[in-house]
């Protein structure tokens, strides 16, 4: 009980103190999780999991965000740094793979996307969708061979979903594979904004069988003849994410390439997209936490017309909206995850949260940016990030109308939209 009350009174102590002004991002002393106790519903592996992300991305990200958000590219030599942390494939069970919860998970991408949302968006890839379709939907063979090898990222992975006409009408692929008569599989199409892909040396690719007209899913591996990639540049947001563009013309797979059990939308790219919304909505709430707590160490320290901008009540009214909405997202993210893991997650739930967490993010990044000014558009302070970068969260892993109309599917028993193929 002692240490309940000392933990509340430091955080308390927390929101109230004034420091004195700077740019310096790497220690926010604020902790948005534990306006509500949040922290406490963590059991004690939960914590150490999140105090662990939290010390690597304070050493090893933090240091070096702003230059590689400059330059637009990826920081190459964290990969040995993210490799002894021995996350990827973080929920799979066997296969040299943690096997952790869904709120482990989410408290890695939390983190992490506190300091980079780039960081947690490409280790989010390598913790969800390049590795569960393989989990989810390979051969015994496949998984013994490839998710060991990508559980200790000597093989990076992508996932190819996404085309240049078929974005939201994710079921609506234009790639092909067509087998031949020798058993062998050609594919051809394009998939687009495929994170990871221009140095990924698996890839994921989804593509409609030409026979069956369902959605079958293939492995990829890097310098596959008639498979290229190009890097997709001049981003605005997520600039440290290397995303590719992806050709495929007549290229041709063995029959063991493909994911057997991968039959159709639902049972192949469908059923990996339920943790991958959860982690995308885990680095929504890091970006607007990041976004808060770097608001209310700014204005306590911000002095105009003589004194402190946290003491006008336009900027406490901001303040607490902002804090408010942290607090929502929190607890949303935090029982979805707990759904998950007891296998009791419907659609329209994840698609709720994932919709709720990035819509009310993007206006505490907004209130953010909007109480630092000027300060508010320079990488500096950190809210210029996560002000765009939310913006990117928002519209991956289902845009928010898809996922309100997954939602809306649930409970109506209404479908307002369909495929286009």
């Amino acid at each position: 009980m002692e240490d309940q009350i000392n933990r509340r009174l430091s955080v308390l102590s927390d929101h109230l103190q004034t420091n004195q002004v700077s740019s310096n991002t790497e220690s926010n002393d604020v902790d948005s999780l534990d306006y509500y106790s949040i922290t406490q519903l963590l059991s004690n592996d939960q914590l150490d999991i999140r105090n662990k992300a939290k010390q690597f991305a304070e050493q090893h990200i933090q240091p070096i965000v702003n230059e590689y958000y400059e330059k637009a590219e990826f920081p190459m030599h964290l990969l040995p740094k993210l490799k002894e942390l021995n996350w990827a494939g973080s929920n799979i069970k066997g296969y040299s793979c943690p096997g952790i919860d869904a709120v482990s998970c989410g408290l890695i991408a939390f983190e992490f996307a506190k300091k980079s949302a780039d960081i947690a968006t490409f280790f989010g890839i390598l913790q969800t969708i390049s590795m569960l379709p393989i989990y989810y939907c390979g051969s015994e063979k496949q998984k013994q061979y490839y998710l060991p090898k990508m559980a200790s990222m000597e093989k990076i992975g992508a996932f190819g979903l996404t085309e240049p006409n078929a974005g939201s009408d994710a079921a609506g692929l234009f790639c092909e594979a067509k087998q031949n008569s020798d058993g062998t599989w050609t594919l051809n199409g394009e998939k687009r904004w495929i994170g990871n892909a221009p140095f990924a040396d698996v890839v994921i690719i989804w593509a409609r069988n030409t026979d069956t007209k369902l959605i079958n899913g293939f492995v990829i591996e890097k310098n596959t003849p008639g498979m290229t990639v190009e890097t997709i540049n001049n981003k605005i947001a997520l600039r440290m994410v290397q995303n590719g563009h992806i050709y495929l013309k007549n290229c041709i797979l063995s029959d063991e390439n493909r994911l057997p059990l991968a039959k159709d939308f639902g049972s192949g790219p469908g059923k990996s997209l339920f943790l991958t919304r959860i982690v995308a909505s885990w680095i929504a709430l890091g970006i607007a936490c990041s976004a808060y707590e770097s608001c209310i160490k700014y204005v306590k320290e911000r002095k105009q017309f003589g004194q402190s901008l946290a003491k006008y009540q336009l900027v406490q009214e901001r303040l607490v909206k902002m804090l408010g909405i942290i607090q929502s997202m929190s607890l949303m993210t935090l029982r979805i995850s707990h759904l998950f893991d007891q296998n009791k997650l419907t659609y329209g739930q994840v698609g709720l949260l994932k919709a709720h967490n990035t819509s009310h993010g993007r206006q505490v990044v907004s209130m953010a940016r909007e109480l630092l000014g000027g300060n508010g558009i320079v990488t500096d302070f950190g809210v210029a990030r996560s002000f765009v970068d939310m913006e990117a969260v928002h519209t991956f892993e289902g845009t928010y109308d898809i996922n309100t109309l997954i939602t809306g599917r649930e409970i109506t028993g209404f479908p307002a939209f369909k495929t286009g193929k």
